[in-house]
């Protein structure tokens, strides 16, 4: 079996392959464990001979030497396959999914010191490595019974609650274990810790490390009057109620009328029931981000007022971008309300409707907000962010030779 000292895994795509990367940095007994991965080499060819096929590739890519990763890819092919001949994958696919990416890990892989995993991903190995290896939780998001104490203080109705945790049962079972087992539990943002305290989580296990911004990539050092005469309002995410799509969408027809040059763009899958008769509104799917990056270049305001997140990517990345962001203290972002951006409360059209006006009217209070953001993120950066991570886990290695 293999052996490496330190190894994360992932069986699909969220921020992981970005970690391995700055782990590889510091650790040379590392391995990082996905289903698919495409070095850089794989990517160019493909660009030059089939450019869909390159672009696709590189959505599993990352600056990452192969000898790193180790991969399985049956799971998340057929998974992608389905969905592809147009079946919508539930949560329960998911779930099946990581449980059964785990079990082959435990039938190839011995225990190593460090075990990296991420929420939903991780309890099978948890529970079979527990006291044998450090056990480290990354936990993306808010775990989703938060939602239901949210609901609460929010004094949501039936439909609201139905509408954000219809698809969550069979995760509360496995939170509660993956909080349970972990050693140690990575949290992305306060928000998440705060998560993790509202059912009787140890505090001494909660870390917070928010996650990072590619600064090479997203950045416009040009300003956005390139599209000038045009006002370009970005969403980035999934088009759901849980990122509150629903919401931008009623304030944006709200508004709609009053700002003939405005249009609003979603860049990411949909789903949820949309009309597609509502005035200059855009829907782009989910675009690669060296896409998303050009079409960012374009726009002025970023709008993602989410009922539950971990440590928002897509709020880093704006501000990265120099846009004015309205988002809600729900997404885990180091938002400042009037300082870096505009925070609303979760649900409200009004408030959503009166920010997006206010941004719209006022250029300098875009501009002010833009140029505060662009300079504060410079403070999050994947490399900060690894930084921080190799140090948390060199302190654990060296407290493991100490009780040796």
């Amino acid at each position: 079996m293999k052996t490496p000292e330190i190894i994360s895994f992932h069986p699909g795509k969220q921020h992981n392959l970005e970690q391995a990367y700055q782990l590889a940095k510091s650790f040379k007994n590392y391995k990082h464990i996905t289903s698919l991965y495409f070095d850089a080499q794989t990517v160019k060819f493909w660009e030059k001979v089939l450019p869909k096929v390159g672009a696709n590739l590189k959505k599993r890519s990352a600056p990452l030497a192969g000898a790193f990763v180790d991969t399985n890819p049956l799971l998340e092919v057929k998974m992608l396959l389905k969905r592809k001949l147009g079946y919508k994958a539930k949560n329960a696919d998911y779930l099946d999914r990581n449980e059964n990416f785990q079990e082959w890990i435990i039938r190839n892989y011995a225990p190593p010191k460090i075990c990296i995993g991420y929420d939903t991903s991780s309890w099978v190995v948890f529970e079979k490595w527990k006291n044998k290896s450090f056990l480290v939780l990354d936990l993306s998001i808010a775990i989703p019974q938060y939602k239901l104490t949210l609901a609460k203080e929010y004094n949501s109705d039936a439909e609201f609650i139905y509408n954000q945790t219809k698809d969550d049962g069979p995760s509360y079972d496995i939170y509660t274990k993956e909080l349970e087992l972990a050693d140690l539990i990575l949290c992305g943002s306060e928000f998440v810790r705060d998560s993790c305290l509202s059912v009787g989580t140890d505090p001494a296990k909660l870390v917070v490390l928010p996650y990072g911004a590619d600064l090479n990539k997203f950045s416009n050092k040009e300003s956005q009057l390139q599209n000038e005469g045009k006002l370009k309002i970005a969403f980035i995410g999934a088009i759901n109620y849980r990122k509150g799509a629903d919401v931008v969408l009623k304030a944006w027809g709200n508004i709609v009328k009053e700002f003939p040059q405005a249009e609003l763009h979603f860049y990411g899958n949909v789903q949820m029931e949309v009309s597609a008769t509502v005035e200059r509104v855009v829907y782009h799917g989910f675009i690669h981000q060296d896409s998303l990056v050009q079409e960012l270049k374009t726009a002025q305001i970023s709008i993602l007022p989410s009922f539950l997140e971990g440590s928002s990517l897509a709020i880093y990345q704006s501000m990265a971008m120099g846009l004015a962001v309205i988002t809600t203290p729900n997404t885990g972002s180091i938002i400042e309300h009037n300082k870096n951006g505009l925070l609303v409360r979760y649900g409200s059209v009004a408030e959503t409707t009166d920010a997006l006006r206010l941004l719209l009217q006022d250029k300098l209070l875009r501009t002010r907000l833009a140029t505060t953001a662009q300079a504060d993120i410079q403070e999050y950066s994947w490399d900060t962010y690894g930084n921080k991570l190799n140090s948390l886990l060199q302190s654990v290695l060296q407290k493991q030779r100490i009780l040796k």
